[in-house]
């Protein structure tokens, strides 16, 4: 996507929409639509032969794009709803920490191994 947006930005330098700092995805359909002045190249072409031989491993973007038709699937909402469940959840861990503190020996690797763990989650107690 970066390529492309640098790529539009080249061709429409000297105009308005020649810094875009972004670009709507329907905009990737004239990718194919835009030719050279030769007409047998288009602007796709161009782009997949530059990125060929400059970016080889950016052409095998569609790997990356093996769960994009189940994550069309989720609900906003269900994973606002897990997500918040997950935050109290985290939040109890916390208080339980903290309770736990003072608690001993075993307690003392409870503490030590949930801090850990929650650290990994970027959530600090």
């Amino acid at each position: 996507m970066k390529r492309i947006l640098y790529l539009g930005n080249t061709l429409n330098q000297g105009t308005a929409r020649g810094s875009a700092v972004g670009f709507k995805l329907d905009s990737l359909l004239k990718l194919t639509d835009t030719r050279a002045s030769n007409s047998k190249m288009t602007l796709m072409h161009y782009l997949c032969k530059v990125l060929a031989s400059k970016s080889p491993d950016l052409l095998d973007f569609h790997v990356d794009l093996v769960s994009l038709e189940s994550a069309t699937k989720i609900q906003l909402k269900s994973l606002a709803v897990e997500m918040q469940a997950i935050l109290k959840g985290l939040e109890k861990v916390k208080q339980e920490l903290g309770a736990s503190a003072n608690d001993g020996p075993v307690s003392e690797v409870f503490h030590k191994v949930n801090n850990s763990l929650l650290s990994k989650m970027h959530f600090h107690p």
